[in-house]
């Protein structure tokens, strides 16, 4: 009995010692931490998704529904300490339902053991100043987007980067290096982009910006070239050159990107000769707000050797459609972007009540370049299809929504024969 008290009470010193050594406190209902050193903020949210997609190769002869539950838990910490900050945040991403007994992230076996967890890091970056300079340096596992998104985004899964940048009001300036890829360590055989942009804020309602990417793929992994060729002449070397500009003015918004690309893949030769336009615009008539799309971006001839498609590199959330772009693959392949599109929307959101907004979106879609139709190789056609996308966004309190998406594809020769539905409901809380 005697050994068993003096053990409880060596516990409790090294409890105490423990906390008072390391002198942090959790603020019961807030989420936050503070301490000698730092604060720290601990939020994130919990999802889930009810899916129902059906004929997504747009051929009815052929099964193809996915009808699923999934669950995705996001853990963020934020860290402060006067001018530096850092960030960590933890997700297993989407995980189905219907694992009797399993550890949530398993993978989809029924068998599978927690060995398989899929739980990744999304962020993990650190912020802080140069001492006695007004340059900001940023390194880790981030969420990048260049612009308006529509060229170069990581919002889901982030990249590993550098970022140094710096405000002199009105003008943010910066120098960006993502490292996509990383070869044999003892080879310089990676690959690099680094970027260089601007961002100038005329007034509160008009913002301005540019960017220059240059991208280095000494091994074309990206898909250009030869791939493999570590060679230097065998290294693709492009270069993209966008501009934005984000406007409103009284109840109109607008939002354009333009970019243009040039460079070589050197191990066939080919130039790069993409380019895209994208105008966004929504009007606020409350309690309606009426929202259009014009986008094109270039494409390539059949048989052409020049990459004149625009080439994009985006992350795997929807984008614009809720079926075409998100969930099939257009000229381009899955989450292209306008690759090879030309497109223009019109639509409005409705707020209906203060917890309710039902909106409606209708997309035509036509090929910026003939692609082969589906079913007769020989011919060719610009058309793509017309896309209608119903939203129903449910502000159910404070912090939690159940937002839902209705899609209806009716394809074009382009595409297929026969028309796409899909359905998606997602509850999310927010802590």
């Amino acid at each position: 009995m005697m050994k068993k008290i003096v053990m409880l009470l060596a516990v409790a010193a090294m409890t105490c010692f423990s906390t008072s050594a390391f002198a942090v406190h959790i603020e019961e209902g807030q989420g936050k931490a503070s301490g000698n050193l730092a604060d720290i903020s601990i939020g994130g949210s919990l999802d889930i998704r009810s899916r129902d997609f059906q004929n997504l190769d747009m051929n009815e002869n052929v099964g193809d529904a996915t009808l699923d539950t999934q669950e995705r838990v996001r853990l963020d910490v934020n860290v402060k300490a006067g001018d530096v900050k850092g960030k960590v945040t933890i997700e297993n991403d989407w995980d189905s339902f219907g694992r009797f007994e399993q550890p949530q992230g398993d993978s989809t076996t029924a068998t599978s053991s927690k060995n398989t967890a899929r739980l990744d890091v999304r962020e993990a970056w650190m912020l802080f100043p140069l001492p006695g300079t007004p340059v900001y340096v940023k390194g880790g596992h981030m969420l990048l987007q260049l612009g308006n998104g529509w060229w170069f985004r990581s919002m889901k899964y982030g990249s590993d980067a550098w970022v140094a940048f710096t405000t002199i009001d009105p003008v943010h300036i910066g120098l960006v290096n993502v490292k996509v890829s990383e070869g044999l360590t003892s080879q310089s055989d990676d690959v690099d982009a680094y970027v260089a942009f601007v961002s100038v804020k005329a007034s509160d309602t008009m913002k301005f910006g540019g960017d220059v990417t240059y991208a280095n793929d000494r091994r074309n992994t990206l898909g250009f070239g030869t791939p493999g060729a570590t060679d230097p002449a065998g290294q693709t070397q492009a270069y993209n050159i966008g501009l934005n500009a984000d406007v409103k003015a009284g109840p109109v918004g607008l939002k354009a990107e333009v970019d243009v690309q040039t460079g070589k893949a050197k191990g066939n030769d080919a130039k790069f000769k993409g380019n895209q336009v994208v105008v966004q615009g929504n009007v606020g008539m409350d309690p309606v707000t009426i929202n259009f799309a014009l986008a094109y971006g270039s494409g390539k001839k059949i048989g052409e050797k020049d990459y004149k498609n625009m080439v994009t590199f985006l992350d795997a959330d929807q984008h614009y459609t809720f079926l075409y772009e998100y969930k099939i693959a257009g000229p381009c392949g899955i989450h292209t972007g306008f690759c090879n599109t030309t497109a223009i929307s019109a639509g409005a959101m409705l707020a209906a009540t203060e917890s309710l907004g039902v909106g409606l979106d209708v997309w035509f879609m036509q090929a910026s370049e003939k692609v082969p139709e589906v079913g007769n190789p020989l011919a060719t056609t610009s058309e793509l299809g017309t896309e209608v996308d119903v939203k129903l966004n449910w502000k159910l309190a404070d912090n939690l929504t159940w937002n839902w998406t209705l899609g209806y594809l009716d394809p074009g020769k382009g595409l297929g024969k026969d028309a796409a539905t899909g359905a998606q409901g997602v509850l999310s809380m927010k802590f």
